[in-house]
């Protein structure tokens, strides 16, 4: 079946307002320019959400060339010929960040008119047949983790952004000398991965000589990693004009996930929600918005449709469904006139509804149903003549949903705490509560794996936060088909912590090039002052340092002057040689004289 048009989520407008849709005037409303200060806060909680969608499958959007530099509008509202219903009350809060008004374009001529279908509402319960289970079909073989994230970032993906980052450093500077590989593309976004397992308060920290660590800081100098990811580009600036997609800087990227996540078999019961991808900086204007019952208050909001175990397999606005499908959402989405909609493609649906979405059916008001008298587990349902059913039902709060997936039979029950005698009971539940409330959780799930290890991704650029949520949100995907595997062959699995490692070890094998660490002033002052060096205690293992610290060369193991003690490398019991030549970092006491030179043979032996 086709896209969903935004219009069924909501009821209807009067005819005599036009549709609107705001979009930026112009895509382009942050600086390219990015500073190494973090996101910056923003102060009020306007919003404008996201009205439309251009999703497509290819790497590059087409539009006029030609750079274009003048004063703009932030927002521009395009009047729509053809929708009459109103996407939402959100709309009317548009506000501009500049003086001069949005342009505006024509009004329709005519209007169409539609007549609202008429509901009859009878107390009878839905007996539809289960949908069929869904069986994983088992692989030859488990692959490798990096080969899981390939089918997603692919080298499709690498070359493009690879290719897009040159073009970009070339506008910025003709005379550059800048140029990247694929190779270092594939460096960069190992480092990224790695990142968000070793977590730092900094990126200096990772060179740092305090807290250096040895898988990012061999990888890739500290100057060419703030390098790339200054001029890291993923679309054609010179194609900004003309166009009005609000996410043109980062479009390519997601429309080729969306393209590949698609390909992937989904399970029959598919929920449906809003993604926050946390931002607070200015530069982002109106596409930033503010919801304040989020984890992340602050961001991008996307609409993602997940299967039940977290598999992502939509991230716009518009959403693909197959007809096999039982969809599940919460009341953002939900309407009577969506419900009949998806019911006449064959897909069936259940949400929880508000109120004034779900026609008038002949059911208990919330009012009513609200008075302490009324019982917890008290329900009312009536199913219209096209079989759409509608249930209210008292829980701690009354909720009200629409269904044609299952009906209230056969009634279970939940615990609930009962304030009143300190303790658990038992309240009736219709089956249609507990089937949305066991399939509901897919967004949820994907977004609690996306937060257990996130690539950090601070910076004015506002797309760059989302190119972070796309490197992670492909490899929770990838770890999700990689365990529908495992379990269909009967093995046991990485966790995903593990799994993220395996695919930074695979991307970062790639001509790591040696960096030396990042010393600061504080390092700087301890060359020319003593080294506090581990006094030995009578009894007690002498200090040993870490084998990760002793062979890597690329630390500047110095030879320092000081008091004599034990050689760490060529003394032996019954033989006990000493030295005042101490190496600064591993902080041992080694010979380094005309007869032994134990300094040299120390790092170089073998772990």
């Amino acid at each position: 079946m086709g896209h969903l048009s935004a219009q069924y989520f909501y009821g209807k407008r009067r005819l005599s307002v036009p549709q609107t849709v705001v979009v930026p005037a112009h895509p382009a409303i942050s600086e390219d320019e990015e500073s190494d200060s973090g996101d910056n806060d923003i102060e009020d909680p306007d919003f404008i959400p996201p009205s439309h969608d251009l999703d497509t499958s290819d790497l590059s959007d087409s539009g006029p060339s030609g750079k274009r530099r003048c004063v703009r509008p932030t927002v521009e509202v395009l009047e729509d010929e053809d929708d009459e219903d109103d996407l939402h009350d959100h709309n009317s809060n548009r506000h501009e960040d500049d003086d001069q008004p949005a342009p505006q374009a024509k009004r329709p001529t005519q209007e169409k008119k539609s007549t609202a279908r008429l509901t009859t509402w009878k107390m009878v319960d839905l007996n539809n047949p289960p949908l069929p289970e869904y069986q994983h079909s088992p692989p030859d073989f488990v692959g490798t983790p990096f080969e899981y994230f390939s089918r997603y970032f692919s080298p499709e993906v690498i070359k493009h952004i690879t290719y897009q980052t040159n073009l970009y450093a070339t506008q910025k500077d003709v005379n550059t000398t800048f140029t990247t590989t694929e190779d270092e593309m594939l460096n960069f976004l190992a480092i990224l991965i790695y990142m968000g397992i070793a977590e730092l308060p900094s990126i200096d920290d990772y060179w740092a000589m305090d807290t250096r660590v040895p898988q990012v800081a061999n990888l890739m100098s500290s100057k060419r990693f703030r390098l790339m990811r200054r001029l890291v580009h993923f679309n054609d600036n010179t194609q900004i004009p003309g166009t009005v997609d609000r996410f043109f800087k980062i479009r390519p990227l997601f429309s080729f996930l969306n393209t590949v996540f698609r390909k992937e078999p989904q399970t029959p019961k598919q929920s449906v929600d809003e993604v926050m991808v946390a931002y607070k900086g200015k530069t982002a204007g109106n596409l930033r918005q503010y919801i304040k019952n989020k984890p992340d208050k602050w961001g991008f909001k996307l609409f993602a449709r997940a299967s039940e175990d977290g598999f992502i397999h939509d991230m716009v606005l518009t959403i693909s469904l197959s007809t096999t499908t039982a969809i599940f959402a919460d009341n953002f989405f939900t309407s009577l006139e969506l419900v009949r909609y998806l019911k006449d493609k064959n897909c069936r649906y259940t949400g929880t509804a508000r109120d004034n979405r779900i026609g008038k059916p002949p059911l208990k008001s919330i009012k009513e149903m609200e008075k302490k008298a009324v019982p917890r587990g008290t329900y009312s349902y009536v199913t219209s003549d096209d079989g759409i059913l509608a249930l209210r039902w008292k829980d701690n709060k009354t909720v009200t949903l629409l269904s044609t997936d299952i009906g209230v039979e056969p009634m279970s029950s939940v615990h609930r705490y009962c304030s009143e005698t300190k303790q658990k009971e038992e309240v009736s539940c219709p089956a249609v509560i507990k089937s949305y409330n066991s399939s509901m959780g897919g967004i949820d799930k994907s977004d609690m794996l996306v937060h257990l290890y996130r690539s950090p991704m601070k910076s004015k650029r506002w797309y760059m936060r989302l190119f972070a949520y796309a490197i992670d949100v492909s490899l929770t995907n990838a770890w999700v088909i990689y365990k529908r595997d495992c379990k269909a062959l009967g093995v046991d699995g990485l966790s995903l912590k593990n799994f993220r490692i395996q695919v930074f070890r695979s991307a970062s094998t790639r001509r790591p090039v040696m960096s030396r660490p990042r010393r600061s002033s504080a390092f700087q002052a301890s060359l020319s002052t003593s080294v506090d060096v581990p006094k030995p205690v009578k009894g007690h293992r002498s200090h040993t340092p870490d084998h990760l610290v002793r062979f890597d060369l690329s630390l500047f193991h110095a030879p320092l002057h000081t008091t004599r003690q034990t050689c760490k490398h060529c003394s032996k019991k019954g033989h006990i040689l000493r030295s005042n030549i101490l190496c600064r970092v591993c902080k041992v006491h080694l010979c380094l004289n005309a007869d032994r030179n134990c300094f040299i043979k120390y790092h170089e032996a073998v772990a």
